[in-house]
């Protein structure tokens, strides 16, 4: 790695995923822009209200255009009530791009079959959860990247994330975008069998019963993520992978019942929430194992690179 590179990021979309890895890049040395064609809403302010200071929004998408460059597209994808992914947001923020000097990395969540028709160097699809993104960008559970073999450059902030992770993953675009799905469908599962054995239990109309029926799923589950018992899930991403995901192979006349229960279940289960609001609210993030001394070697060199690297950058 050349310390004495420059390198410029540009978040593109300074959303919730745009603004975490914004500050997580900033926090590691990095000078940080962003552009959005909207006004963005803060959403890390109350811990980071310093840092926000310090990312500057570009008037147009190239204005910090070099080959040291590096923009990370974070734009969002839309789902109608079909289930169908709309990306045109994303495509016309990549094919904004088409002329850039910089390397592109696509962090927006987009099915497999619909890769090939965007312009980009890496897919590195997020695995963040709203409440811990910006340290869970900084030391990232799964770090999962496919390549086009467009380019060989990479950037120095992609090997510390990978060195960081507790797994890592190469592969092509359309394998890291199962991936990602995967996480998302495999999660809501969980989320909605312990609800819907739950309500088999007992409908959840006053604290004590809750209690029992807690009493029961954490005897197994014991509370970890996304076995808790509790509001049905929610969010940006896993409502619509969910239905996205079944709705894409559902065009393509193939049936996959038990993806589509999920989504069902979910949607009975909000109901019962609604009608029972003492219901509580599950949070989960990414566990990580105990660190084996090799890993903890690993660690302490990525911080070392981190910290070597600091003294070459702007603030």
């Amino acid at each position: 790695m050349n310390f004495l590179s420059k390198e410029i990021i540009v978040i593109v979309g300074y959303g919730w995923v745009g603004q975490a890895n914004a500050l997580a890049l900033l926090s590691m040395g990095y000078d940080v822009f962003y552009f959005d064609i909207q006004e963005p809403k803060l959403h890390y302010e109350k811990e980071h209200k310093k840092m926000y200071f310090k990312i500057k929004k570009l008037k147009s998408i190239l204005e910090k255009d070099s080959l040291n460059t590096w923009y990370l597209v974070c734009v969002g994808d839309q789902i109608g009530d079909d289930g169908e992914q709309n990306i045109s947001a994303i495509k016309n923020a990549l094919d904004s791009l088409e002329s850039a000097k910089g390397g592109i990395i696509l962090r927006s969540t987009v099915l497999p079959e619909k890769l090939n028709a965007l312009n980009f160097h890496y897919y590195l699809p997020e695995f963040l959860h709203e409440k811990k993104a910006v340290e869970e960008c900084l030391t990232p559970q799964y770090y999962i990247i496919g390549s086009n073999n467009k380019t060989d450059r990479q950037p120095s902030f992609l090997d510390l994330w990978e060195r960081s992770a507790t797994k890592s993953f190469h592969g092509t675009p359309e394998e890291a975008s199962y991936l990602k799905y995967l996480s998302n469908i495999w999660n809501a599962l969980r989320i909605t069998f312990v609800n819907e054995f739950g309500n088999m239990i007992s409908i959840p109309t006053d604290k004590e019963k809750l209690a029992n029926i807690e009493k029961i799923i954490d005897f197994f589950f014991e509370r970890k993520s996304y076995l808790r018992y509790g509001r049905s899930y929610g969010g940006h991403c896993l409502p619509k992978d969910v239905h996205a995901f079944h709705a894409w192979y559902k065009k393509n006349n193939k049936e996959i019942p038990l993806i589509e229960s999920i989504h069902k279940s979910n949607l009975i289960h909000k109901v019962i929430e609604a009608e029972n609001t003492h219901l509580p609210e599950w949070f989960s993030e990414w566990v990580r194992p105990q660190v084996s001394g090799r890993a903890a070697l690993r660690a302490l060199k990525a911080s070392i690179v981190r910290n070597l690297k600091k003294p070459f950058q702007k603030f």
